[in-house]
């Protein structure tokens, strides 16, 4: 079973592939994923989250700003910009749950 810094380098790795279906594999059947707008439960309300946001992803220059697993825990903070987005700071949390994520958090200051 893949250990939680195993999991998070597969969905960084899924991300940047910008195939939304690829980036669900991750992912718990019961997964949470918390944003500010919103909070998506389950694998089908976070696929059409990333239908939707992964397109933005193209092209995209990112920075890793500080990344640490403890336990089942990973914590992100990152920056980066492209032609669709210019993001100042941003956090990720995952809680991972045999190999899967199992909760997510993201927020992010958008320039």
């Amino acid at each position: 079973m893949r250990n939680p810094q195993q999991v998070f380098e597969n969905h960084m790795k899924a991300v940047d592939s910008l195939n939304p279906s690829k980036v669900l594999e991750d992912y718990a059947e019961d997964a949470v994923f918390i944003t500010p707008d919103r909070t998506f439960k389950g694998q089908t309300e976070i696929f059409n989250f990333y239908k939707e946001f992964i397109p933005n992803f193209k092209n995209f220059s990112f920075s890793t700003l500080k990344q640490e697993a403890h336990d089942n825990l990973v914590y992100f903070v990152w920056k980066g910009k492209n032609e669709f987005l210019d993001i100042e700071l941003a956090t990720d949390t995952y809680i991972i749950e045999n190999g899967k994520i199992k909760q997510h958090t993201f927020a992010a200051i958008n320039n």
